[in-house]
């Protein structure tokens, strides 16, 4: 028995060293290079590639066998650019369980891969790899035979020791979008290669596109793969990124996560994220389904609470200066991913600002349209925070504008104006929006508004602000509008009102001055086109109707300017004095109120390129009344305006009943309110001249019996001078008449 076993432990040993024999001698004798030529002919026609080996194929016998390959280059079938490279490759099997039947790979390495990918309009040049000489009756799918469950092959391994790539490179560029990517000093070892079995990858590659957009990227991961059920997944993932080109600074990103991918199912997942970047760190989790077809997405993000001015030092960019330092110190959210199939939407949504909770829904409503859509509330805000430091002092006009405006007047101003383009059709154009925002309450410089509700939609190029309302200042206030971007020409329209509103908070928000209070009712209609500021002023039209009721304008009291212009008028015509009332040694005293109070007035007013026109002016005042028009330039803020003024306060004389005074009021609104108007001298001039003609043509019909009413002074003066010259004669005729009868 034992002489029996050692025989065959020799035989054993001896076939052992004869298989080993035959391989050295295959790997010695046989010369790989000799082979390229057959090789250069399979790969023309089974891939339509030109393929050339320039460097040398070697045999590797021990430990391993296997076969090395040089510079390997290979170009699409009668082209010249390059389609793929490598500088090298190997592969190779353990040689002790080859021996026994058995196929265990030993590793896989690749250095130098450089691959070039180009799509045109024509197509990509990839899709031209393939068998070339099949006829479509040969070219289709031949049913695959069957071989038995053992048909004595050798085992094919299940694990391979090492994968190695290195230092690859892939190029793709577009010619019909300019896309132009590279993908750089790319790296890739995995152990232990199994589909069976988990198994470690690292991976490192650097991406620059043709926006100079860098990312250098590390992956580190375990993958289990099954091929049968196509079930992928990455489990953990750790990914290290360094992204420069989209801000100052390069930002590093971190993200955990494990990855999970089903084909067969149609799903994906990652579970235990966490993403930090700039300062900020978001954990969650996201499932999402029908990757082939309606994509439907679930999950949860949150965000923990930041400092957005501590991230903006990070990617480089400026702090935002805002007057309260807490600002923008605390800011989260937190996104349930819900929503129907074909869609990315957040419901609920709560996004916290400071002080602030911005909360409701928001999303893509349709990944094939791109539909934009959002419902969501805003619980308070205080704005003024959030506005810049106010300055320390402000510079002071280096002068007043004079009654006679400025020297640019009614059509100037425009100079100063942008024609640097300031709407963005081409983004505007393909919006397809539609959204509502509430703000419960919000507060700007002293103004407190509550209950605003503002709904906008988007479609055709079309944006439309659809309602814009809310409650302020005692009042309420509401408007629409709409940007109609479709066009060559955007045009603007919007309508505004506002009902019973304070104006004193108003006017000093546009002016800085305490100049005007009252409740406003205000109705505007405007339109314009262009897409500069200037095209858009100088196209600019509408009407504006202004209600004023209870109001003041401080620092201007229009009873003293007339009373003003009426005692400059009785200082030249002293003679006018018996014809005014409450006048006192030739003048009338003035009100002690610098302001004039005003009960009810109405304007209509109409805007044409930057001036507005004010068609009418009507209302009734402590002191009198007043009407006119004029214009003023919204841009400069130039003005001119004629007033007529009636006064109660002088209609006790008989001759001034119902005399409307004219005022004239011009400058810059920026200017002294006391310094505007004046009394229009020439005009005051006519109606001191009427009243002295109609208290002569009273004091004829009184003492003369004579009626000139219609006659000029001249004629009035005329007519009395041949009355009383008739009256002489008449008396003298009469005395000589009696001396005549008396004899």
């Amino acid at each position: 028995m034992r002489r029996a076993i050692k025989i065959v432990l020799i035989v054993i040993a001896a076939l052992i060293i004869l298989v080993a024999a035959a391989l050295f001698i295959i790997t010695q004798v046989i010369d790989p290079n000799d082979f390229k030529p057959q090789i250069r002919e399979q790969a023309r026609e089974q891939a339509n590639l030109d393929l050339q080996i320039p460097g040398e194929l070697a045999w590797q016998f021990w430990p391993s066998l296997g076969v090395s390959m040089g510079r390997t280059e290979a170009r699409i079938a009668d082209q010249q650019a390059l389609f793929a490279a490598i500088d090298s490759a190997s592969v190779s099997v353990s040689v002790w369980p080859l021996l026994f039947g058995q196929v265990q790979m030993d590793g896989v390495q690749l250095d130098g891969l450089e691959l070039n990918l180009e799509e045109t309009a024509d197509g990509a040049n990839w899709e031209q790899i393939g068998p070339r000489d099949k006829s479509p009756e040969t070219a289709q799918e031949e049913p695959a035979s069957e071989e038995p469950a053992d048909s004595g092959s050798m085992e094919i391994p299940l694990t391979i020791p090492s994968v190695v790539v290195s230092n690859g490179q892939v190029r793709y560029r577009n010619t019909t979008d300019g896309s132009d990517i590279r993908v750089e000093h790319f790296n890739l070892n995995a152990q232990d290669v199994s589909f069976d079995e988990p198994f470690p990858l690292q991976m490192s590659l650097r991406y620059q596109d043709q926006s100079d957009i860098r990312m250098d990227l590390n992956l580190a991961t375990t993958l289990a793969a099954d091929l049968d059920s196509n079930h992928y997944e990455l489990n953990p993932m750790t990914l290290d990124a360094q992204i420069a080109g989209v801000t100052i600074n390069p930002v590093d990103v971190h993200l955990e996560q494990r990855l999970e991918v089903n084909l067969n199912e149609d799903r994906a997942s990652i579970s235990d994220l966490v993403l930090e970047a700039a300062g900020t760190r978001t954990t969650g989790q996201a499932t999402v389904t029908g990757l082939t077809g309606k994509m439907k997405v679930a999950g949860q993000l949150n965000t923990e609470p930041f400092d957005a001015n501590k991230a903006l030092e990070a990617i480089g960019e400026k702090p935002i200066e805002t007057s309260d330092d807490n600002a923008l110190s605390k800011i989260a959210m937190s996104a349930t991913l819900a929503g129907p199939e074909n869609s990315v939407m957040v419901n609920p949504l709560k996004i916290t600002l400071d002080q602030s909770t911005l909360s409701g829904s928001a999303g893509l409503q349709s990944l094939d349209t791109g539909k934009i859509v959002f419902d969501l509330a805003l619980d308070k805000i205080a704005l003024d925070g959030y506005l810049p430091p106010q300055a320390a002092a402000k510079e002071e006009p280096k002068g007043e504008a004079t009654a006679a405006g400025s020297s640019t007047g009614k059509t100037g101003g425009t100079e100063a104006l942008s024609d640097a383009e300031l709407i963005p059709v081409d983004t505007l154009r393909p919006l397809l929006v539609d959204g509502k925002l509430r703000i419960g309450q919000l507060s700007y410089q002293g103004i407190q508004a509550q209950d605003m509700l503002f709904a906008v939609n988007a479609s055709n190029g079309i944006l439309k602000l659809t309602q814009a309302s809310g409650k302020a200042l005692q009042g309420s206030f509401k408007a629409s509008g709409s940007l109609d971007a479709s066009a060559k020409t955007p045009r603007i329209q919007v309508a505004s009102e506002l009902n019973n509103m304070q104006l004193q908070p108003l006017a000093q928000l546009a002016s800085d001055k305490d100049l005007a209070k009252g409740i406003l009712n205000l109705k505007a209609n405007l339109n314009a086109s262009g897409n500069s500021e200037k095209a858009l002023v100088g196209s600019a039209k509408g009407n504006v109707d202004i209600g004023l009721s209870d109001g003041t304008v401080r620092g201007l009291n229009l009873y003293n300017t007339l009373v003003g212009g009426i005692n400059d008028m009785l200082g030249r015509f002293q003679a006018l004095a018996a014809l005014i009332p409450n006048q006192e040694s030739g003048k009338l005293p003035k009100a002690l109120s610098e302001d004039t109070k005003i009960i009810d007035l109405n304007a209509k007013a109409s805007l044409d390129k930057q001036v507005a026109t004010l068609n009418s002016l009507d209302a009734k005042l402590e002191k009198g009344s007043i009407s006119g028009n004029g214009w003023v330039n919204t841009l400069n803020q130039d003005f001119d305006l004629r007033i007529g003024m009636q006064s109660p306060e002088l209609g006790g004389g008989k001759y001034l009943q119902q005399a409307t005074w004219p005022l004239r009021c011009q400058g810059n609104l920026a200017g002294s309110p006391a310094k505007w108007c004046g009394p229009d001298r020439e005009g005051f001039e006519k109606l001191a001249q009427q009243a002295a003609t109609n208290a002569a043509k009273g004091k004829l019909k009184e003492k003369l019996g004579i009626d000139a009413e219609g006659d000029t002074t001249e004629e009035v003066l005329k007519n009395a001078a041949k009355q009383r010259a008739q009256e002489e004669i008449d008396k003298k005729l009469g005395d000589k008449l009696k001396g005549l009868f008396n004899r």
